[in-house]
C-alpha cells in the first residue's frame, strides 16, 4: 500500500472508429520523381545554369534552388568552375542502366488494406486496440457532422500523416523507403470498431488530493479525446454525498470509514490504519472497485472452492446508483466466474437498480442499457441479471455477499473533490456482521414498493429477472 501510484477508480472510454478500405498508388524513394527526370534528361544533353533551368522550365528562383537541391542531395549532380551544372558519374550512371534516353523511374505499386481511424483525433490505430462492443464503457460523443464526413476526414489523415503511419506500422510494407502517390480508393467497410481505453483515475497518497490524469497511451493525437472526456465527467457531475454516506454507514455498523473520509476527501494515513485493523481480523479493506480487487476474490474463491456442494446458498450481487459502476470490462470476467462457479453450492443474482414503475421512460431506459449485458451474458442472461427498486441505502451502496460465508461492503463516495466517484470497502467473514448485512439486504429486497396500497396491489422491491419486466 505505500506506492505513490494510487488508483482509486478505473473507467474505460469508447471513441467510435470506423474501418476503411483504403487503396493508394506508392512509389518508392530510391526511385526518379518526374520532374527530376526531365531535369536530369537536359543535363545529359548539356550542362545548364540555374538561369537556363529556370528558363526552360518556367520555375522561379526557389522552385529551381528546390529541384537543384533535390539532384544534389543524392549526388547526380556537379558544379563546375564556370557556373555550370552537369551530371555527376552516379548521373550518369540513371541512363546507363536504363538506355540513353531516360533515367531509371520508378514504378508506380498499388497496396491496400482495411485501416480502422478513431473520429475525435483522427487516430489510425491497430488492430488490437480496438473492440467491436462499446460494453462496459463510456462512449464520447461524435457530431453528426463528422460522423458524414468521415470518409474524407479519413482520406486527409491519411494521406498527412502517411510517413507517421508508415513508422507505427499501422501501414504494414516491407519496404519502408516509400512516398505516397495517390489515394484510389476510400470507401467504409461494415460496422465501426471501438477504440477503446482505460483512464486511472489516481490520488495523491501524501495529502488525498486527485492526480492530473495521464495522457493515452496508444496513440500520438489526443487533444480532443481529453477534451471529449473532461466534458463528459462535468456533465455526470459529482455532487457531494457525504451525508448521505454517513446514514448508509450507521445501518451497516461502519464506524471506520467515516473516518477515512473525514474533510471531503480521502485520508490515506487513517486508510492504512483501518487496512491493518481488518488485516488482523482476517479481512480485508479496499480501495476502488470490487471488481478490481484481485486479493479479494482470490479469498472469495477460496471460499466457494470448500462449499458443500448439496447445500443452495444465495450469493446475491446489488450494483450501486453510480454512474461509473461496471465501466470497466475486468467486471466481466468476475461476472462470469460466479456465474460458471454456481454448480458449487449457490445461486448468483446480479441486481441491477431501476426506478420504481412510476417512472416508465427512465425504467425503459435501464433496461434498454441491460440488453448490453444479456447480449455480453448470451443464455447464462435469463438466468442471473435481476432488478431491484432503486434506493438500497440511497442507492450509494453495493453489496455482494454469499450467506452466511462473507459479506463484501463498497461505498460509492461522491466528493467535489475528485472528477469520479471513489469506490471504498470492506469485506467480512465474521458471521454477524455477515448476517446483519445479509439481512439488510433481504428485508429491503422483500419489502414492498407501496405499503399503503392493498395488499393486492403491493409489489415487491425484488422486480424479479429482466427478462420478465415489461
Amino acid at each position: 500500500m505505500s506506492e505513490q501510484k494510487t488508483p482509486y477508480n478505473q473507467i474505460d472510454f469508447v471513441v467510435k472508429a470506423p474501418r476503411f478500405r483504403i487503396v493508394f498508388s506508392y512509389m518508392s524513394d530510391k526511385g526518379v520523381a518526374f520532374v527530376r527526370e526531365y531535369l536530369l534528361r537536359l543535363l545529359k544533353v548539356t550542362p545548364c545554369k540555374p538561369a537556363q533551368i529556370a528558363q526552360y522550365f518556367g520555375f522561379n528562383q526557389y522552385e529551381t534552388e528546390v529541384a537543384l537541391a533535390d539532384l544534389e542531395q543524392n549526388k547526380w549532380i556537379v558544379w563546375q568552375d564556370d557556373g555550370l551544372i552537369s551530371l555527376s558519374a552516379e548521373g550518369q550512371r540513371l541512363f546507363q542502366d536504363n538506355g540513353q534516353d531516360a533515367p531509371r523511374i520508378p514504378t508506380l505499386k498499388d497496396f491496400g488494406g482495411e485501416y480502422r481511424m478513431e473520429l475525435l483525433d483522427n487516430n489510425f490505430l491497430q488492430k488490437k486496440d480496438c473492440d467491436k462492443a462499446r460494453q462496459q464503457a463510456i462512449e464520447l460523443e461524435i457530431t453528426p457532422k463528422v460522423l458524414s464526413e468521415s470518409s474524407e476526414i479519413a482520406r486527409r489523415a491519411f494521406q498527412n500523416r502517411f510517413r507517421q503511419l508508415m513508422e507505427d506500422d499501422i501501414i504494414d510494407l516491407r519496404d519502408k523507403d516509400i512516398s505516397l502517390y495517390k489515394i484510389d480508393v476510400i470507401e467504409p467497410k461494415g460496422a465501426p470498431d471501438y477504440f477503446r481505453f482505460t483512464q486511472q483515475f489516481e490520488l495523491l497518497p501524501e495529502t488525498g488530493e486527485a492526480k492530473e490524469r495521464h495522457d493515452v497511451p496508444m496513440i500520438i493525437h489526443q487533444d480532443n479525446i481529453q477534451q471529449a472526456v473532461t466534458a463528459q465527467l462535468e456533465q455526470f457531475g459529482n455532487c457531494d454525498n457525504l451525508r448521505e454516506l454517513r446514514k448508509s454507514m450507521g445501518e451497516i455498523g461502519d464506524d471506520d470509514t467515516l473516518k477515512v473520509l473525514f474533510g471531503g476527501q480521502l485520508d490515506f494515513s487513517e486508510f492504512l490504519k483501518v487496512y491493518e485493523k481488518y488485516e488482523q481480523q482476517n479481512g480485508l479493506y479496499f480501495l476502488g472497485q470490487i471488481y478490481h480487487q484481485e486479493n479479494l476474490f482470490k479469498q472469495i474463491n477460496q471460499i466457494i472452492d470448500k462449499l458443500d456442494k448439496k447445500q443452495s446458498k444465495k450469493l446475491y450481487w446489488l450494483a450501486p446508483s453510480d454512474i461509473y459502476w461496471g465501466k470497466q470490462r475486468k467486471i466481466h470476467d468476475k461476472l462470469q466466474t460466479l456465474v460458471d462457479k454456481q454448480k458449487q453450492g449457490y445461486e448468483f443474482r446480479l441486481y441491477f437498480p431501476l426506478p420504481d414503475e412510476g417512472n416508465r421512460h427512465e425504467k425503459q431506459e435501464w433496461k434498454r442499457q441491460f440488453q448490453k449485458w444479456k447480449r455480453q451474458f448470451k443464455d447464462i442472461s435469463e438466468k442471473v441479471l435481476y432488478g431491484f427498486c432503486e434506493g438500497f441505502l440511497d442507492g450509494n451502496t453495493e453489496i455482494l455477499f454469499l450467506e452466511d460465508k462473507f459479506a463484501v461492503v463498497c461505498y460509492h463516495a461522491r466528493l467535489s473533490s475528485y472528477p469520479v466517484s471513489l469506490p471504498l470497502g470492506f469485506m467480512t467473514t465474521q458471521k454477524d456482521e455477515v448476517s446483519h448485512i445479509v439481512g439488510l439486504v433481504q428485508t429491503y429486497l422483500n419489502s414492498s414498493i407501496s405499503p399503503d396500497k392493498n395488499e393486492e396491489e403491493r409489489s415487491q422491491k425484488d422486480f424479479g429477472l429482466l427478462s420478465s419486466l415489461s
